[in-house]
């Protein structure tokens, strides 16, 4: 598309006659990105800075005070010709240089309220982040006499030999952690328990403080390390959590971007060293007992779990985003590619000529995949912090909601309106913009707000056979013949396997020489001895008793089928010889060709189905079985159930251990049952018949259900999801 760049500005008038000049205490670095030469322009005494193209730092070049600005752009232009800066792009960058106050002039009332308007932009900016309640900074300290006094130390871990040093110590700790990872897990989860262990709260921040404070330090360090000065360090609030933080702006104008990235990685560097430190000591206390212990995993924590999600990240405002900044040599990159984007949509929906050279193609690819997935991860972290706080402190929550609201949808709103309203971009185009808009807008509305979409219940289950039976060993004995086999289809009454039992057969043996002799002696006592008969007689009905349960035993070493089904066994085959004490399950009988969905429903989703089951008992759930990307399988039209039942009544034992956390399930179990049968919270069992005619399916495998109840808007099923989040998480909450 054509750029458009006009020569000439109907506000030339107001600065064309201004003799203005670099201040004496300016300082100038050159720099390269992408191959082309760009200047830093620094004010020691402000700490301000600003970036200028080639082309403008020619032009400033020539304001020595003596010469206008109207004769500076005649020879810049004479030299440059096509490539000099335009009148409106001198002003924009005097306006920029003004507000820096990096340049010195006098400023008629005219070309004052003109370079006013850049610098009041930057105030409302400030302002904004002060009013930002989530992020507000307060300074404390200047490091600089400090890291003058350190840095001849801290240079030679900033060194060749510094690095060698740093990979074998973090090294050697990632790789003493893989042996040690359960213990260390399972502290991290008691550092957690901050319910159980109230004190726990001191030690996970302190470890905290202690850790970004020398984080802050080596980003400090590190500037120091090539010639930067720090004069700011402090504390800022990120929701609400002091953290210390260092302002090392000065790495901006270093001229080598392999020295920017390396200031942006120096906090995780030292972060990470420290860490692996405290690795080394832990793995020798952990069994110590006492506050050591959790502190050095507390230092483990911090610096694994937020070195990855925040800081290493680029998607967020932190190390890793200006790391990825210098490396694609894209300065500014977040406010560059959100204008970027925007610009996309003026040129190519709004018809708005570009005003400025576009990037490079690469830039541009790199612009739009930043600012997109950019957008959606704050998004989401900024809605994952609400609900956090929401969820600890309802209403602190309910307030960063309100923020939430104001920050991403009333202020851009208010944004577009003023844009279509009264922004000469848009004079003679302005119609067209504010009809698209109208259609997107009322798009949105009818998608979300109005059209109605399927409400659907969603449960976890395991398959089960509807017929099964456990087969355990009644009476001990060794194993001697082995009948059956893993797999084999049963009927009732087959022989699975045959045991045998000397003692037991002494045993019936003895009884049966006891019960012979006892007859014999009831003969002999005939009709002489009444009392003598009699006594005889009911011994021998109590032997004949004991006869009779042996024989029953003897008889229970041949175990049959109780049922139709087949045989789950998958050691039967290597068990010949072995002894079964009694009680030990021995195999397993199911019907697989009937088999149900046994899995579990939230309260609010038992609702909705038994509101469904009332207005239609014959609907029916869908099945998805674990691993199958759509509802289908092998290519089958989805699995329907032939019905479904929910038992009425809230009960916290688990159908199955594997619908538990520690089983790969969705619910929490109770960290007191050992055997992870036990939810956290209450739940309605289902089961869902399912026919297996095929044997398709096995018994055992993770299912899914889904049964579509109504249809609703999007914005009536996201409102129900949060509140469920919400409902579910508050009562656990003491800040009501």
């Amino acid at each position: 598309m054509l750029q458009l760049r006009p020569t000439f500005s109907e506000s030339w008038y107001r600065v064309v006659n201004l003799k203005p000049r670099l201040r004496g205490t300016a300082q100038i670095s050159r720099q390269y990105y992408r191959g082309e030469r760009w200047y830093v322009v620094r004010d020691p005494a402000g700490n301000q800075y600003h970036r200028l193209s080639d082309a403008a730092y020619r032009f400033i070049g020539l304001l020595d005070g003596r010469r206008t600005v109207g004769e500076a752009w005649d020879l810049v232009g004479g030299q440059l010709a096509d490539d000099a800066p335009t009148q409106p792009e001198v002003i924009q960058i005097l306006s920029q240089l003004y507000a820096a106050n990096l340049v010195e002039t006098d400023v008629p009332p005219d070309a004052q309220v003109l370079l006013r308007r850049h610098k009041m932009q930057m105030k409302r900016q400030w302002q904004s982040r002060l009013m930002n309640l989530m992020f507000p900074r307060i300074p404390i300290w200047d490091p600089n006499r400090f890291l003058k006094l350190w840095i001849p130390l801290v240079r030679i871990f900033f060194s060749k030999f510094g690095a060698l040093l740093w990979l074998i110590v973090v090294g050697s700790a990632c790789a003493l952690a893989a042996p040690h990872w359960k213990d260390l897990y399972k502290g991290f989860e008691n550092s957690l328990q901050i319910g159980q262990n109230p004190e726990n709260i001191f030690w996970l921040f302190t470890s905290f403080w202690v850790l970004k404070f020398f984080h802050e330090l080596g980003h400090a360090f590190a500037t120091r390390r090539f010639g930067g000065e720090c004069h700011e360090m402090g504390i800022m609030f990120l929701v609400f959590v002091p953290t210390p933080y260092v302002d090392a702006s000065s790495a901006w104008a270093f001229p080598s971007r392999w020295q920017r990235m390396f200031v942006g990685a120096g906090g995780m560097i030292v972060e990470l060293f420290l860490a692996a430190i405290a690795l080394f000591i832990w793995i020798n206390v952990k069994d110590s007992g006492g506050v050591l212990p959790l502190f050095l995993v507390n230092i483990i924590f911090w610096a694994s779990f937020t070195t990855v999600l925040f800081n290493a990240n680029p998607l967020l405002r932190y190390d890793g985003y200006y790391i990825l900044s210098d490396f694609l040599e894209l300065p500014n990159l977040q406010q560059r590619s959100r204008e970027y984007t925007l610009g996309l949509i003026k040129r190519h929906i709004f018809k708005v000529k570009a005003m400025q050279p576009l990037p490079t193609p690469m830039a541009r690819f790199w612009l739009f995949t930043y600012n997109i997935f950019s957008s959606i991860y704050r998004i989401i972290i900024g809605l994952t912090i609400i609900l956090y706080v929401t969820f600890q402190v309802p209403i602190l929550g309910v307030l960063m909601g309100i923020a939430g609201v104001a920050t991403w949808l009333i202020m851009p709103i208010g944004k577009l309106f003023k844009y279509l309203a009264i922004d000469p971009e848009l004079h003679r185009k302005r119609t067209w913009p504010i009809i698209f808009s109208t259609m997107t807008a009322a798009a949105i509305v009818l998608l979300i707000g109005l059209i109605p979409f399927p409400v659907r219940v969603r449960g976890e289950g395991v398959l089960d056979p509807v017929a099964k039976a456990v087969i355990h060993s009644r009476t001990s004995g060794f194993i001697d013949q082995i009948v059956a086999h893993n797999g084999q289809r049963m009927k009732k009454g087959d022989v699975i396997l045959v045991c045998t039992s000397r003692e037991l057969d002494t045993e019936i043996r003895k009884i049966q020489a006891e019960i012979a002799k006892t007859q014999v002696q009831l003969v002999a006592a005939g009709v002489e001895d009444t009392a003598q008969a009699q006594a005889a007689q009911e011994y021998l009905q109590s032997q004949q008793k004991y006869l009779a349960q042996l024989k029953d035993r003897k008889a229970n070493l041949v175990m049959i089928s109780p049922i139709d089904g087949y045989l789950v066994a998958p050691d039967i085959e290597n068990a010949l010889g072995k002894f079964l004490p009694e009680g030990q399950q021995v195999a397993l009988v199911q019907e697989t060709q009937k088999l149900r969905v046994k899995g579990t429903l939230t309260q609010d989703d038992a609702e909705l189905v038994f509101e469904a089951l009332k207005r239609d008992p014959n609907k029916t759930p869908e099945v998805k079985l674990a691993g199958d990307i759509e509802w289908k399988y092998n290519g089958h039209d989805p699995l329907s159930g032939n019905s479904i039942m929910v038992f009425n009544g809230a009960t916290q034992m688990l159908p199955h251990p594997m619908l538990g956390g520690p089983g790969g399930g969705e619910a929490m179990v109770d960290p007191r049952d050992q055997q992870g049968v036990r939810s956290a919270e209450g739940h309605f069992e289902f089961r869902v018949p399912i026919d297996n005619a095929a044997s398709i399916y096995i018994p055992g495998q993770r299912a899914f259900i889904r049964m579509k109840i109504m249809n609703r808007p999007l914005i009536w099923q996201g409102a129900r999801y949060v509140m469920q989040l919400i409902q579910k998480r508050t009562g656990e909450s003491h800040w009501m």
